[in-house]
């Protein structure tokens, strides 16, 4: 979209939204009218702003994006090869069966938090 159109949309002056675009000085309210215009999820220009390098998308909100999903078996496996990494890293101490206790207790506790919060990946 074009800065006028987005302007528009959020019911804001042109001058306004470029001093956005320019990371000047605006009211925080003035994200959360834009957010929603660039289907972008709520503080995500506060993320921009401390130095990520993209917004969040709402799911759906742009047909053009792809939402790709994380089953449990790919979070498993990149979380269990992170802990043995970091253990090795930074133990001389552990054994190989207490790294492998240590990736099950870690990917359980992963996946009970997801099932609590009701977040379904499948």
């Amino acid at each position: 979209m074009h800065k006028v159109d987005v302007a528009r949309a959020a019911g804001m002056q042109v001058n306004t939204y470029s001093k956005v675009e320019e990371a000047e000085s605006v009211r925080s309210t003035t994200y959360t009218r834009i957010e929603p215009i660039l289907g972008w999820a709520s503080g995500s220009c506060f993320d921009i702003l401390a130095g990520a390098t993209q917004a969040t998308l709402l799911e759906g909100a742009v047909e053009q994006a792809a939402v790709s999903p994380v089953c449990p078996e790919d979070l498993a496996e990149d979380v269990g090869a992170v802990v043995q990494d970091a253990a090795v890293a930074i133990s001389d101490t552990l054994t190989a069966a207490e790294i492998r206790e240590l990736k099950r207790r870690v990917v359980s506790e992963v996946l009970e938090r997801w099932e609590k919060r009701g977040i379904d990946r499948k």
